[in-house]
């Protein structure tokens, strides 16, 4: 799951320790005026899931709970337009603006995932929310319990007999009951995007494939002829098809209606027919529609059992997640401009 992978990188290093408050601190000068950085709504997937609602109001940014405390005597809370403090080092502030820097000029491609992730988890909660998703405590708290003893069985690989809560203290330096609370909103949310990302399909006419894909010209007369002497798709699939789903007869996720090549193919095909192959990224795919869905209409009371089955037929595959992704960037306008401006980069 995408939480849990996160979760597992985030051990990958220890955190290092807060510096020691100065013994004399006088208040510095007033740094220069940063750009203002844009609100953020607040969300909650506990809240979504226990009672929809809107989503909860926006507030200014602010130093995160649990953050850098400046000394004795400082002044009290940072303006909300003001570039806030992350820590005090020689009694002069170390401000956000300049983590952020830092931390997109040492990893640019880590910053912009993990934007899209808190992208990704927005839109969940918002759709979720939208759509009245509901989700069974009882089975909200087994995720929890699974993600949390898969966590630390990998901790245990390399710090045999080392807890999850130890782990957490005395590696990462957190607040153990803390990251629990984390560990349990994150599972929460998983199990809510599951649900919207599959009530979207359902809401869109969508087709059921399976797929055959090969490299070289050779390979794709050799699956033309298997086919042509009657070799089932499934078994022409794996025996040839270099894609993972070779492994189960060559099914994939549901494609939904677009202008992508493979959705073009899968519409323009019928039922129970081969299309293609088609030539796409230097690979020649072969598709076989097995069946279409039509879209569902109504509210969750409806379609949430259908989801709830369709979910225990087939979980939430990267694709079906990429499509769902890219039909809410055009729903929801999606801008990480502060970030960057905040960062000093003029956004393009």
């Amino acid at each position: 799951m995408l939480a849990l992978s996160l979760l597992l990188a985030a051990c990958a290093a220890r955190n290092p320790s807060g510096p020691a408050e100065p013994a004399v601190w006088q208040p510095p000068a007033q740094p220069a005026a940063q750009p203002a950085a844009q609100p953020a709504a607040a969300s909650s997937a506990a809240a979504v899931a226990a009672t929809p609602q809107a989503p909860a109001g926006v507030k200014p940014a602010t130093a995160p709970a649990g953050g850098a405390v400046p000394p004795a005597g400082a002044t009290a809370a940072t303006p909300a337009t003001a570039d806030p403090i992350v820590a005090y080092v020689a009694g002069k502030p170390v401000l956000a603006s300049e983590l952020f820097a830092q931390w997109l000029y040492a990893d640019s491609d880590g910053v912009r995932r993990q934007l899209d992730n808190l992208a990704v988890e927005r839109l969940v909660v918002t759709e979720a929310t939208r759509l009245g998703v509901k989700i069974d405590p009882e089975l909200a708290e087994k995720s929890y319990e699974r993600g949390a003893a898969a966590l630390e069985k990998e901790i245990q690989v390399k710090r045999k007999g080392v807890t999850l809560d130890r782990y957490v203290d005395q590696f990462l330096g957190l607040d153990p009951k803390r990251y629990r609370e984390r560990l349990r909103d994150d599972a929460l949310r998983s199990l809510l995007g599951e649900r919207v990302v599959r009530g979207w399909l359902l809401q869109n006419e969508h087709a059921f494939l399976r797929v055959i894909v090969v490299e070289s010209e050779d390979e794709k007369k050799a699956v033309e002829a298997d086919l042509a002497a009657g070799v089932t798709f499934e078994d022409a699939a794996q025996k040839h098809s270099q894609d993972p789903s070779s492994k189960i007869g060559g099914r994939i996720p549901p494609i939904v209606r677009g202008n992508t090549p493979i959705a073009s193919v899968a519409f323009a095909t019928d039922v129970g027919k081969v299309g293609g192959p088609i030539s796409e990224l230097g690979k020649f795919l072969f598709v076989r529609v097995d069946k279409r869905g039509l879209p569902i209409e109504g509210g969750w009371d409806k379609l949430g059992p259908l989801v709830e089955t369709s979910l225990g037929e087939q979980g939430v595959d990267e694709l079906e997640l990429e499509q769902w992704r890219r039909s809410m960037r055009e729903r929801y306008e999606i801008d990480l401009t502060p970030f960057l401006r905040m960062a000093g980069e003029n956004p393009r």
